[in-house]
């Protein structure tokens, strides 16, 4: 029963909702380059006598190379990029209560450097808990009832500092602790590949306890055990977040929302307008986005409508001041689309928790694929260790991004793409 609650806890976050996956890699999307053209003019002779014909002179022409911006690619990325599966004691008691939220988090994933470097990831989900004090998820309530030592033994967990897991008390187990931790992967390989394609990095804060998350899905907890309760959100904490994010990056390594705004009146007005910034100049850049909406969202853009001095765009509504970012979970989802013609950068899921890899259902994932959405979010960058599947996203060769179906321009090429 302790299970049940905690695996309510995991299913109910708003960045938990999705799509499908496949194995079959969709065609990079690419087109012709641009033609040239030529002109031949013939000039007449310069003497009597014999006809001669002076020297042909030819001019070409090549029409201009329409310049690629942020929102003309599409990357893979993944989701909750940091879970690993539960240990064996703690994933075979989730398994005997509720077989289907033991199924729902049975993937695990690779650091996020191995991600960037070997499969071409280039947009990252993370999971954090305020932990302004230290020591607030080094106790994992449910590992006692189960033979496990609750207490954590990593010592970061003691510090002060946002703190990067799945689910508290019992779906914790992550490639890296701390926000910093995580973030800290990302700006060294960063460092190392200057060249690289921007970099998206999505931030969801999560405030719900195992208690709270139960009854919101109608499921009583019949055991009492001291469950960790998450802090509630302030701007305090809010604030502390940005902090974070800006004691890992250095301000030249980031494309904030000032950065894309610009002289706009709004947010929303510079992207609509064209406001992203072009491909070139965004190589080696990490973008960071808010992945929470309403009470939290609603926060961060107090007395900031269009973000300013924020680090973080937002998962906005189209319309909204602050809209340059949106997230929709269904690739089939209404919407989705116009966003990407509009402007704005979308994010969109290929699969759902691990139904779609299993089954091997292919149709979200080419939905997603052909959407235009510039980040596709999957579990499933390389084929499942749990189970048997050829099920993987990737695109055709192995490459890192392609030209957006929806929103490239006609002369964007795969050769323009190559970091």
């Amino acid at each position: 029963m302790i299970v049940a609650g905690l695996v309510v806890a995991s299913c109910s976050s708003s960045g938990d909702q999705a799509g499908s996956v496949s194995p079959t890699p969709a065609p990079t999307a690419s087109s012709t380059d641009a033609p040239t053209t030529s002109a031949t003019s013939t000039a007449a002779p310069a003497t009597a006598g014999p006809s001669t014909l002076a020297p042909t002179t030819v001019a070409t022409t090549t029409a201009p190379v329409e310049t690629l911006a942020i929102n003309h690619v599409q990357v893979i990325g993944s989701h909750n990029s940091y879970h690993l599966k539960p240990q064996a004691a703690a994933f075979d008691a989730i398994t005997a209560v509720s077989p289907e939220l033991a199924e729902s988090i049975e993937y695990s994933h690779r650091p996020l450097t191995e991600q960037l470097e070997q499969f071409g990831i280039r947009q990252f989900e993370l999971d954090v808990f305020a932990d302004p004090e230290g020591g607030l998820y080094a106790n994992r309530v449910a590992n006692a009832v189960i033979g496990l030592d609750p207490l954590a033994p990593e010592p970061e967990l003691q510090l002060p500092g946002y703190k990067v897991l799945h689910t508290q008390d019992y779906d914790y187990e992550t490639t890296c602790l701390t926000l910093v931790a995580c973030l800290g992967e990302v700006e060294a390989w960063s460092s190392d590949n200057p060249d690289h394609l921007p970099v998206m990095v999505l931030i969801e804060v999560k405030t719900q306890s195992v208690p709270d998350a139960a009854a919101a899905e109608g499921i009583e907890l019949t055991i009492d055990l001291p469950w960790t309760t998450p802090l509630t959100m302030t701007p305090e904490l809010l604030d502390a977040l940005d902090a974070e994010i800006a004691s890992v990056f250095p301000p030249d390594d980031l494309l904030t929302p000032d950065d894309v705004r610009g002289d706009a009146p709004t947010l929303q007005a510079a992207v609509l307008e064209g406001g992203w910034p072009a491909i070139d100049d965004s190589r080696g850049k990490v973008l960071v986005a808010l992945n929470n909406t309403g009470e939290i969202r609603a926060l961060y853009t107090d007395g900031r409508p269009s973000l300013e001095g924020r680090p973080m765009f937002t998962s906005a509504e189209p319309g909204d001041p602050d809209a340059a970012f949106v997230r929709f979970d269904d690739p089939s989802a209404d919407g989705l689309v116009d966003a990407v013609e509009a402007g704005y950068l979308v994010r969109t899921r290929t699969d759902s928790p691990t139904a779609d890899a299993r089954l091997n259902r292919t149709d979200d994932r080419e939905q997603a694929f052909a959407s235009g959405a510039h980040y596709l979010s999957t579990d499933y960058y390389e084929p499942s260790a749990y189970f048997d599947s050829p099920y993987v996203v990737a695109f055709a060769g192995g490459a890192v991004a392609r030209c957006n179906p929806i929103s490239a321009p006609p002369d964007c090429t795969a050769d323009r793409l190559v970091e």
